[in-house]
């Protein structure tokens, strides 16, 4: 057929993670109907498959085939010593991780006007209420949301002791609370509120009209002045002409497709944020029946030039499943790690952006996905090591603790390849869209800049909400 006798559509989104449904969510406030471009949670692309990584987080227990199908369909080849992780399913990783998010936001994005970071905090708030999420939200001294949950007394005071090293914060915690919610989260139900992109969909899908094109997306081209989509189903293709596209496939596949689509040849930096797990021995009982319980505290460095961050996580049924299938030595004192379980604490240290060790370049006929030789795990245990000390001196845990580095890029963050610039080819203006391509719009992480939060969902939803509102 030629081009004209084709059916063009004027946008499609491509992704259903939390920022691709957030920016369906409120165009649609405006608009009848919107085409939508992902695979099912049941399309298998690769069969056979043996395990690349071997360790996947806890939420994602059984999901390899995921893990292996994003790798195919992406045509990334994933080196030997990285450990970065994809999933190809509905929503993403989004329906395994996040949490958690951060409570505040802050000027990371130099380059972003302070209009529109003031609408994305606008639009933080409407994604905050919309949801119920739990927790309090503050912009500078006044509190501009609150849902908040219980915590116990000794880490509740840890927010109003004056260090000179740090300062902690109550996260907001993705689960969608009930309208009367009493603070217990040993009431959440964990399946039905939990903010993924499964449940976030059910609960706009009444009042919407969104229609699904059950493939994934290959290769974007230019057409004179339209975007032609060519996607794959079944191992049979299909190509849609557009006249605008929204992204919002996770920023190393958003990167890698344009990375493509632009001839970029050059090494290209994904920003991340290094992780190093820790267990310390809490002095502190954890009375809590969740099987994946959240963060209820974040310990933030004070340092401009080292803003690492931890949290407090009590022990769970899931995590300390995984560390017994994960260390099997570990089998015959399952009985006491469990006995212990509501005595533990669980921490993920996070170094900031410029300790980034993931890289993406087109080798041959496939994108390599690697690390570089950096010691980050030293790095990382110094820093363990200073939060021990904030932890024993305030008595929360005694002297005891362990760690496990999970491995190079293995934290689940991945930003800040596609800037906001005023120029080059791999940067999108203020408006998110691409500089080199009008037709092209970026909502995911891929835009941002993630110093000092540590986990931005909430501030990826916010923009791509805030970006719908502008293309509505």
């Amino acid at each position: 057929m030629s081009l004209k006798k084709d059916k063009v559509f004027d946008i499609i989104v491509i992704g259903t993670g939390i920022a691709g449904l957030n920016f369906i969510d409120k165009y649609l406030e405006k608009n009848k109907k919107i085409n939508v471009i992902a695979p099912s949670i049941n399309q298998i692309l690769k069969p056979n498959i043996k395990p690349t990584i071997k360790i996947l987080p806890s939420q994602m227990r059984g999901r390899y085939a995921n893990v292996e199908n994003y790798y195919h369909a992406n045509n990334l080849k994933l080196k030997s010593d990285c450990k970065a992780i994809g999933s190809l399913s509905f929503g993403g990783l989004s329906s395994y991780w996040g949490l958690q998010m951060d409570s505040y936001i802050n000027n990371d994005q130099k380059n972003l006007k302070k209009k529109n970071i003031q609408s994305i905090k606008k639009y933080f708030i409407e994604f905050l209420k919309k949801n119920n999420l739990l927790g309090i939200a503050k912009f500078g001294k006044k509190q501009t949301y609150t849902n908040d949950f219980n915590i116990p007394e000794e880490l509740k005071n840890l927010n109003k002791i004056k260090d000179k090293e740090f300062e902690c914060k109550k996260p907001i915690i993705a689960f969608m609370g009930k309208k009367y919610f009493d603070g217990d989260l040993n009431r959440v139900n964990e399946k039905k509120q939990k903010l993924t992109a499964e449940n976030f969909y059910k609960k706009i899908k009444k009042k919407k009209d969104i229609i699904f094109n059950n493939f994934y997306l290959q290769k974007i081209n230019q057409k004179k002045n339209l975007i032609e989509l060519v996607c794959v189903k079944n191992n049979k293709k299909k190509k849609f002409l557009v006249k605008k596209i929204v992204l919002a496939t996770g920023t190393i596949a958003t990167t890698k497709f344009l990375m493509e689509f632009l001839n970029i040849k050059k090494e290209i930096k994904i920003k991340h944020h290094p992780r190093l797990l820790s267990v310390f021995l809490s002095k502190i009982k954890f009375n809590y029946n969740l099987d994946f319980t959240p963060s209820l505290m974040q310990i933030i460095s004070k340092s401009t030039r080292d803003y690492f961050t931890a949290d407090i996580r009590p022990g769970n049924k899931l995590i300390t499943k995984s560390i017994i299938e994960a260390f099997p030595f570990l089998r015959p004192f399952k009985f006491l790690i469990n006995f212990l379980r509501n005595r533990l604490i669980f921490s993920n240290i996070l170094l900031d952006s410029s300790y980034s060790n993931l890289y993406l370049r087109k080798k041959n006929d496939k994108y390599d996905l690697y690390s570089k030789n950096k010691d980050l795990k030293s790095a990382l245990k110094m820093r363990n090591k200073r939060i021990f000390n904030f932890l024993f001196k305030r008595k929360i845990i005694f002297p005891l603790f362990t760690t496990f580095y999970p491995g190079n890029a293995a934290d689940y963050h991945y930003f800040g390849s596609i800037p906001f610039k005023n120029k080059g080819k791999l940067a999108v203006n203020n408006n998110c869209q691409l500089l080199s391509s009008r037709n092209i719009y970026v909502i995911d992480g891929s835009v941002f800049d993630f110093r000092t939060n540590k986990y931005p969902l909430g501030i990826v939803a916010a923009n791509a909400r805030r970006i719908a509102k502008q293309l509505s």
